[in-house]
């Protein structure tokens, strides 16, 4: 019993310090009081399946400030602003993003929240989230290990969970392969309430890669 307890500790601190959506990163914090932060700012990235402890943002006003952890339900939003260089005609462009990450219900009881990015904004808002998953008996993810995530064009942006988000609802994974409902039929449930909506997903005018296109239209035509 002390040696699995044990092992769980050294794994929970080992993802702790190796695995982080953000690393410390340039930030604005939204508080729900009212209050903004200005600094750097980290976000862990959690597993898949069940974590060992609370998500949480660390947020400090310089590099050598003293960190301060937030839970999600504090925070309104969180702004992340990322310098990166890309090459463009064989030459290192340097480059900004700004990627906005807002709290989010993980489960139906609405009892555990987390953290993940605005992809489209709107009264239905399509998010992503990075998470740890297992391969072959190891812990992967798509980012690397403590640093801000790199961006890949596409409806996932640098994901590897992309969920529908309706607030204050339990947010839907919808990227993933189900055994028994394709995706067509899947997303045609979950827009009962879009008949235009639904008769474009029926005749596959939209596809899974149309995710935005999808919540974009959503929110246009049918959002109430």
């Amino acid at each position: 019993m002390f040696k699995r307890l044990t092992l769980v500790f050294i794994i929970s601190i080992t993802f702790t310090q190796l695995y982080a959506q953000y690393g410390w990163t340039d930030a604005v914090v939204h508080l729900k009081n009212g209050k903004t932060l200005k600094g750097e700012a980290s976000l862990p990235m959690m597993s898949a399946g069940i974590n060992l402890k609370k998500e949480q943002l660390k947020y400090r006003a310089t590099r050598k400030g003293k960190k301060t952890k937030y839970a999600p339900e504090e925070i309104d939003s969180a702004v992340f602003t990322i310098v990166y260089k890309e090459r463009v005609n064989g030459k290192r462009i340097q480059k900004t993003r700004v990627e906005t990450y807002i709290p989010i219900f993980l489960n139906e009881k609405k009892t555990k929240q987390g953290f993940a990015e605005i992809l489209v904004e709107g009264k239905l808002r399509l998010v992503g989230r990075t998470v740890m998953v297992q391969n072959a008996g190891t812990w992967q993810n798509t980012g690397a290990p403590g640093s801000a995530p790199t961006y890949v064009p596409g409806y996932m942006g640098s994901h590897n969970q992309v969920m529908l988000f309706r607030e204050g609802r339990k947010a839907q994974v919808f990227n993933q392969v189900s055994l028994s409902k394709s995706f067509r039929k899947r997303a045609m449930e979950y827009f009962s309430d879009c008949p235009s909506l639904q008769a474009k997903l029926n005749n596959k005018e939209y596809k899974k890669e149309d995710l935005q296109a999808i919540v974009r239209y959503y929110n246009s035509n049918c959002a109430k």
